[in-house]
C-alpha cells in the first residue's frame, strides 16, 4: 500500500503540474493584461516579503517529520501525541507574529524602495496585509499537512493540493475579465487556504486518528529540535533569498514594470522547480526511515542515484523543449515583444536548476543524518556572492543581469562545493553518480540538436503553431531517451503502466 501511495503521489504530483502548467497559459496573460505591467509588478514584488515572512518556521517541518519518525518507530503514542501538540503550540505563537510583523511592515514604505509611486506603494501595503493573514494561517495548517506526509498519504495530499492549484485561477480568470483585480486575488487565495486547511484537519483528526497531548510543554526537546533544525532554517532562509533577491533589487533599482518583465522568466523557473521536487519530496518520508533504521550506505547511494536520473530525464526534456519553442513563448505568455528577454532569462535560471535539483534528495539525507551544517554554510556564501554579483548586472542589463548572477553562485556553492561535500563528508558515491547521469547524455545529442534547429529556423506565431515542433521534440527526446539512455527500471515505470492499461482496454 505504502508503494501504492508512494507512486499515486508521484503520478498526481505531475497531473496536478501538468493541469497548473496549461491553466496558466491561459491565466498568467489574463492577470498581466488586466492587471497591467504596474500593478502586476507590484503584486511580484510583495511576494518576496511574504516569502521571507514564512521563514518564520525556523525550519521545523524536517524536525517533526525527524521526531515523529523516532516516535512512531518506537511505538510512543504519548510521545506522538506530546510532539504534535508542541508543534501546534508553536506554530500558533508563529503564525501569530508573522501577522504582527507583516501588518508592522505594511506601515513602513521604505521596504519598497524609492522607484514606486505613491498609489503603488499603498496597493503594496494592501496586499502585504492580506498575504501576511494568508501565510500566518498557514503555520498551524503545516503541523495538519506534515501529519499526512509522515503517514505517506499522498493520494489524499495531491488530491487536495491539485484541487487548491487548479481551482484557484479557475476562479480568477472570470473575476478578473469582469474587473476585480489584485486585492481579489489575494483574497481568493486566502480563502483557498482556509478551506484546504479545513479538509486536512478534518482528514487528521477522523481518518489518521491524530493524537494531541497539550498537558506538557517539552522545552528541552525543543531546544534539543532547535539545535536541529538551526542549520536547517539556515539554509531555507539563503536558498529563498538566493532564489527572490532578483525580484527585489528589480524593485528597488527599476521599478514595477522590471519587475514584471522578469516574473515571466520566475514564474516559469518555479515550474520547473516543482516538477523537479515532485519525486523527491515522496521519498523523505523513506529516506529518514533509512538512515534512522542504519541502513547501509549502498541503499541510499542507490535511491539517490535512482531519484537523480530521472530528475534528470524529466528536467533536460523540459529544458530542450523550451530551447525549441521558448523564444515566441515568453513573448506570447508574457504579452509582448519586451518580454523577448525573458527567454535567455529563463533558459539561465532553468540551467542553474537542472544541476542543483537532481540532487534533492542529498538534502533530505543530509538531515536526516543531521550533517546540514555545512550546507547552510554554503548556500549562505551563495546568497551573499548572488547579492554582490547581481547588484551592478542588474544595474546593467536588468532581470538578465540579475538571472546571470543567479547562475554563476548557484553553479560554483550549489554544485561544485556540496558535492565535494556530499562524497567527503557524507559518504555518497559521487563520482558514481555522476557517472549515471552522464550515461543519459549521449540519448540527449539528438533531441538538442532538433531543437536548436527549430529555435533558428522555426517561428511559430501562435500556441496552435507551437503544437507541431513541439511534439517532434518530444518524440526524439522519448525515443532517444528510450533506446540510449533508460535503464531497464526506467523503461519498466513507463511500460508497467501502458500495459496494464492496454490490458484493461481489451478486456
Amino acid at each position: 500500500m505504502k508503494v501504492n501511495q508512494i507512486k499515486a503521489g508521484a503520478l498526481l504530483s505531475y497531473v496536478s503540474m501538468g493541469l497548473s502548467t496549461l491553466i496558466s497559459l491561459v491565466y498568467t496573460p489574463i492577470m498581466i493584461q488586466r492587471l497591467g505591467d504596474s500593478e502586476f509588478g507590484v503584486y511580484q514584488a510583495v511576494l518576496p516579503i511574504i516569502s521571507y515572512l514564512n521563514l518564520l518556521s525556523f525550519g521545523l517541518g524536517s524536525a517533526y517529520v525527524r521526531y515523529y519518525s523516532r516516535y512512531k518507530t518506537a511505538k510512543d503514542k504519548k510521545g506522538m501525541a506530546m510532539l504534535n501538540g508542541m508543534f501546534l503550540t508553536t506554530y500558533l505563537v508563529l503564525g501569530a507574529l508573522v501577522l504582527a510583523i507583516g501588518w508592522g511592515l505594511s506601515y513602513c514604505d521604505a521596504i519598497f524602495g524609492t522607484k514606486l509611486s505613491a498609489e503603488e506603494i499603498a496597493l503594496a501595503e494592501r496586499l502585504l496585509r492580506i498575504l501576511s493573514l494568508n501565510a500566518a494561517l498557514t503555520f498551524p495548517i503545516s503541523v495538519f499537512e506534515s501529519h499526512v506526509t509522515i503517514n505517506e498519504q499522498y493520494l489524499f495530499q495531491k488530491i487536495v493540493g491539485m484541487g487548491k492549484q487548479v481551482l484557484n485561477p479557475l476562479i480568477m480568470i472570470p473575476l478578473l475579465i469582469i474587473g476585480y483585480r489584485s486585492v481579489t486575488l489575494t483574497i481568493v487565495s486566502l480563502v483557498f487556504t482556509i478551506v484546504s486547511g479545513i479538509v486536512n484537519i478534518t482528514f487528521c483528526l477522523t481518518r489518521l486518528r491524530m493524537p494531541f497531548s497539550f498537558r506538557r510543554y517539552d522545552f528541552a526537546l525543543l531546544r534539543e529540535m532547535v539545535g536541529f533544525t538551526f542549520y536547517v532554517f539556515l539554509g531555507i532562509v539563503v536558498d529563498n533569498f538566493n532564489w527572490s533577491i532578483d525580484r527585489l533589487l528589480l524593485t528597488w533599482l527599476h521599478g514595477s514594470v522590471a519587475v514584471a518583465v522578469y516574473a515571466v522568466a520566475a514564474q516559469l523557473n518555479t515550474f520547473y522547480l516543482a516538477f523537479s521536487n515532485a519525486i523527491s519530496n515522496v521519498m523523505t518520508p523513506r529516506v529518514h526511515r533509512l538512515v534512522t533504521a542504519g541502513a547501509p550506505m549502498r541503499k541510499l547511494d542507490a535511491l539517490f542515484t535512482r531519484v537523480g536520473r530521472l530528475q534528470f530525464i524529466l528536467l533536460a526534456g523540459i529544458f530542450w523543449g523550451f530551447v525549441a519553442i521558448g523564444q515566441r513563448f515568453v513573448v506570447l505568455w508574457g504579452g509582448g515583444p519586451e518580454k523577448a528577454i525573458d527567454y535567455w532569462t529563463t533558459l539561465l535560471l532553468f540551467f542553474a536548476t537542472l544541476w542543483t535539483n537532481i540532487q534533492t534528495v542529498g538534502i533530505e539525507i543530509q538531515r536526516a543524518m543531521n550533517k546540514h551544517k555545512f550546507r547552510s554554510v554554503v548556500y549562505l556564501a551563495v546568497a551573499l556572492s548572488n547579492a554582490v554579483i547581481s547588484i551592478p548586472l542588474c544595474i546593467r542589463w536588468q532581470g538578465f543581469g540579475a538571472a546571470i548572477g543567479t547562475t554563476l553562485a548557484t553553479f560554483v556553492g550549489n554544485v561544485l562545493l556540496m558535492n565535494w561535500y556530499y562524497h567527503h563528508r557524507i559518504g555518497l558515491n559521487i563520482p558514481a553518480f555522476w557517472r549515471h547521469i552522464f550515461h543519459l547524455f549521449p540519448a540527449t545529442v539528438l533531441p538538442a540538436a532538433v531543437s536548436v534547429a527549430l529555435a533558428v529556423f522555426v517561428h511559430p506565431q501562435t500556441y496552435f503553431d507551437m503544437i507541431l515542433p513541439a511534439a517532434a521534440v518530444v518524440a526524439v527526446y522519448g525515443g532517444s531517451m528510450w533506446l540510449f539512455g533508460m535503464n531497464r527500471y526506467e523503461r519498466e515505470l513507463i511500460a508497467g503502466p501502458a500495459r496494464r492499461i492496454l490490458k484493461r482496454l481489451h478486456r
